[in-house]
């Protein structure tokens, strides 16, 4: 069984990363009971496969530790890995999902997909200019080869 995490469902249109739920089978059995643990991992879904970049930054320390810093976290330091479609979220609990690390974890994605998204935009006007160029130049090669006549 799965909890959604988020409130409002991010715009599919853009194909950006986003967190579907909590898999609520992959939390400590030990939940609610005398012997639960006070952080844990808690297992969350991806909306989709996560790619290269994506996975570089999320698994990056720094974004956890920014994390952190923005909720307010103490105890052992939170620690995020992509494992599949999921994303484990090491060293919290509910409750530190509840109280703001969902939100938290959920703007990083969306910054993230914006700032990837930007990057993908340069690399393609970049290669635009690059295709601009080449054909400027084979152009001007074919007009100074055409002037030559071996007459």
């Amino acid at each position: 069984m799965t909890t959604a995490i988020q409130p409002h469902a991010p715009d599919a249109s853009t194909g950006d990363l986003h967190l579907l739920s909590i898999l609520e089978s992959g939390l400590p059995a030990e939940l609610g009971t005398a012997d639960e643990p006070a952080t844990y991992t808690v297992p969350v879904v991806f909306s989709r496969q996560v790619s290269r970049d994506e996975r570089a930054r999320i698994e990056d320390p720094a974004t956890a530790r920014r994390l952190a810093e923005q909720i307010g976290a103490t105890g052992p330091p939170l620690r995020l890995a992509v494992s599949d479609r999921r994303l484990l979220v090491e060293n919290t609990n509910l409750d530190q999902l509840r109280d703001g690390l969902a939100a938290a974890l959920a703007a990083m994605l969306r910054d993230l997909g914006g700032e990837l998204r930007a990057a993908s935009d340069e690399r393609a006007v970049a290669a635009d200019a690059r295709v601009v160029e080449e054909r400027r130049r084979s152009d001007a090669t074919h007009a100074a080869v055409s002037t030559i006549h071996f007459e």
